[in-house]
């Protein structure tokens, strides 16, 4: 009887599965949900070639703010920092950002520029002069140094105590109005 059993409990299972398969397979597919996001587009990172820096000191207030552009040269986009790196010769360290951030990327188009604007003396103390300014658009980068006269900077040099920076924007005046000036 116990053989029986088995084969009868086997031949029902067998018959309650054969028509939801046979169900299955005879049912038009359902219409897909909505496509997944497509995962972001790997951008590049910008190469040293691929930038071109300018530097400015803006009158009147020559002795402590300084206009900086990146221009990416090359014909797709390439990433950058989010800020630049900002140091200045003959002194220790590096600008810091306003506001605070943390390194990652910027995505700038194919021939297309970026500005950023650095306050390089807050005037709240006796400022050190640098006959330099460097300019990078990643830590990694040596970057581009340029004269204290060739930014117009008045003599003896770039007056500095307390730098910052700000992160990159779209235009000149973006990036002044985020240094609070």
């Amino acid at each position: 009887m116990r053989t029986l059993t088995t084969l009868a409990l086997t031949s029902a299972l067998v018959l309650t599965a054969a028509p939801a398969a046979l169900a299955g397979s005879a049912t038009p597919a359902s219409p897909a949900g909505p496509a997944a996001p497509a995962a972001p587009e790997k951008v590049r990172a910008c190469a040293p070639g691929d930038l071109s820096f300018t530097v400015h000191m803006l009158p009147p207030i020559a002795s402590a703010v300084a206009l900086v552009s990146v221009q990416n040269r090359s014909a797709s986009r390439c990433t950058v920092n989010r800020f630049p790196t900002v140091t200045f010769g003959g002194l220790d360290g590096e600008a810091r950002t306003v506001p605070d951030s943390a390194d990652g990327p910027r995505v700038i188009a194919a021939r297309r520029s970026q500005f950023a604007a650095v306050r390089t003396d807050d005037r709240s103390a006796p400022a050190r002069y640098a006959p330099t300014l460097t300019v990078a658009a990643d830590p990694a980068h040596s970057g581009l140094t340029f004269t204290a006269a060739g930014i117009g900077a008045p003599t003896p040099g770039i007056a500095v105590y307390d730098p910052v920076t700000t992160l990159w924007h779209n235009t000149r005046d973006e990036a002044l109005a985020a240094l609070g000036n």
